[in-house]
């Protein structure tokens, strides 16, 4: 093989390098971006129940946002990488190469351009002569070396966190995660936020002697106790009085007929 082949095969050695070392800062890149801003769309989910039509808007941006970034800063460069797509130029590459191996900078771009020259010459042996003979002088330097793949390991410093804080999520609270995802996911589907807490109805028995008074007394359960605690009864609504921490009561005068009532605190 002659010394200019192995040049041009040494120069496609370093494009392929050129874009194995993009992929893999665009992934990098991409993991730092995409994990916080999943779970920030997540977060926000979780914390505010969002309408069907919000929740349909976060998707489609979500998914878009991720796709694109996936796109520009992993999928295009690794087709390159594996020659599909239009690629840097033998001239582009020996400029990113000079800019390593300095001595070899004027030189291979002096190559490439006598190469150029010769090609469209009949009587061109001696500017072939030339091309050889000036491969042959920078034939021991491999270009793919003017790229140092370990130089990415500085990216982690913002992929690495978002990662292992996902991770942490996972098995910390699995439920932010997939509940909130499950939601997102089903834009369609009606779902209600849960409430902080329950009422428990303490009465064993909702039976009264006709003319006398009635004592409702009602419990919350939750991860949070109300402040006020009010019961409607009759389309009146009147405020119960806190008999405990979690307790509330309130009596009813004079019941001549049967009622309905319903708890309210807060929403």
């Amino acid at each position: 093989m002659s010394a200019y082949k192995n040049l041009i095969e040494n120069l496609d050695k370093f494009i392929r390098k050129y874009y194995l070392n993009k992929a893999i800062k665009g992934s990098l890149f991409f993991l730092a971006f995409a994990i916080p801003f999943y779970l920030l769309i997540n977060f926000l989910e979780y914390k505010f129940y969002f309408s069907n039509g919000i929740r349909l808007g976060l998707l489609v941006f979500l998914v878009l946002s991720i796709f694109t970034t996936l796109a520009v800063w992993v999928v295009v460069p690794l087709t390159k990488y594996f020659k599909l797509g239009r690629l840097i130029s033998h001239e582009q590459a020996a400029s990113i190469v000079g800019e390593h191996f300095e001595s070899v900078q004027d030189k291979l771009l002096n190559i490439l351009q006598l190469r150029d020259q010769a090609s469209g010459q009949n009587d061109n042996s001696l500017l072939l002569a030339g091309v050889e003979q000036k491969s042959d002088e920078i034939k021991l330097i491999s270009f793919p070396k003017a790229i140092d793949l370990n130089k990415n390991r500085k990216y982690l410093k913002y992929a690495l966190p978002p990662f292992l804080f996902l991770l942490i999520l996972l098995f910390a609270d699995p439920s932010l995660i997939a509940d909130s995802t499950t939601r997102l996911v089903n834009p369609n589907k009606e779902y209600e936020k849960p409430m902080p807490f329950n009422f428990y109805l303490l009465n064993k028995s909702l039976d009264v002697v006709q003319f006398e008074d009635y004592s409702l007394q009602v419990k919350t359960v939750g991860t949070s106790v109300p402040s006020d605690v009010y019961v409607e009864v009759d389309d009146f609504s009147y405020k119960m009085d806190r008999t405990g921490q979690d307790e509330f009561a309130f009596t009813i005068k004079n019941v001549q007929k049967g009622k309905q009532f319903k708890f309210v605190s807060g929403e």
